[in-house]
């Protein structure tokens, strides 16, 4: 047992050293290469293993019948001839007394230490067998033990090499996730600052309009004013042409008219129609510096 433990540790070792050259394939192929040769070894074994029984039966009966030493050695006989010792021949009977009437006393001892050499022989060759069988049981329970753990192992590194490369690539994601979100702060700030610097242009444009247009608006209010001021004095002035006038006619027709003078008559229709027309232009222009001089809405 003792070597037996050693050689499967040791069997141990050298399997967790090679753990990586073993796969099913070649689990396959050593069974497939050894399991013959194994399989006759334990046959040859088991027919030995028969044979020492059948010759620890004869021992024993050889024992038992001491009183009848013909009985002995036709069972021996018979066994021989199971055994293959002696031909299968019709004339058993006849070599038995051949054999009976030639055995004599020293004979039959030496016959009997014969059997007894050969009985521990086959028992020491037996318990060989048994050990052998009981280390190769062992070592076959103890390898197949060991190959498990190797596969488990082996299962259990590619299951951890899986698992540390998921999670450098879950790190990777998230790496690319942050840096893709760092991006889109940055672009959605480039565009905030756009916005702001196009915005304030716009204000900025906005207010010079404003300004300008206002600045518009007063002069246009100022040229309004001076516009209606000179209408007023347009017709402040109309309004004094045409008293004037009014003075001048009333004087000619209060005053007796020589024949000269209605020569000059005739010019006062014509005086009158260019007053009129003048009043008429006043008007119309008065009209047009009003329109101009309204800001446009």
């Amino acid at each position: 047992m003792t070597g037996s433990t050693f050689d499967s540790s040791q069997l141990v070792f050298t399997a967790c050293m090679g753990y990586q050259d073993v796969n099913e394939s070649r689990l396959q192929e050593l069974r497939s290469k050894h399991r013959p040769a194994v399989i006759a070894a334990f046959e040859e074994r088991l027919k030995g293993l028969q044979a020492w029984r059948d010759s620890k039966d004869l021992a024993t009966k050889l024992y038992n019948s001491n009183q009848d030493p013909k009985s002995v050695l036709l069972n021996f006989s018979k066994a021989s001839l199971s055994n293959g010792s002696l031909s299968r021949s019709e004339s058993g009977s006849s070599n038995a007394d051949d054999v009976l009437i030639g055995l004599t006393g020293d004979g039959e001892i030496d016959c009997f230490q014969d059997l007894q050499r050969q009985v521990t022989r086959l028992k020491g060759e037996l318990c060989n067998l048994v050990e052998e069988k009981r280390s190769a049981l062992l070592r076959a329970e103890e390898l197949e033990v060991a190959l498990m753990e190797m596969v488990r192992q082996d299962n259990r590194r590619q299951l951890n090499a899986k698992i540390e490369e998921l999670e450098q690539g879950v790190k990777e994601l998230r790496k690319l996730v942050s840096d893709k979100k760092d991006q889109e702060a940055t672009m959605i700030q480039v565009c905030i600052s756009d916005q702001y610097v196009l915005s304030s242009s716009a204000i900025q444009f906005a207010e010079l309009d404003a300004a300008e247009q206002r600045h518009a608006a007063e002069m246009l209010q100022d040229k309004y004013e001076e516009a209606v001021a000179g209408l007023g004095e347009m017709e402040e002035r109309a309004v004094m042409a045409e008293s004037m006038l009014e003075a001048t006619l009333q004087y000619h027709k209060a005053q007796p008219s020589p024949p000269r003078e209605t020569r000059d008559s005739f010019t006062f229709p014509s005086d009158t129609l260019t007053i009129q027309e003048s009043e008429a232009r006043f008007a119309g222009h008065d009209q047009s510096l009003i329109k101009v001089s309204l800001p446009k809405r």
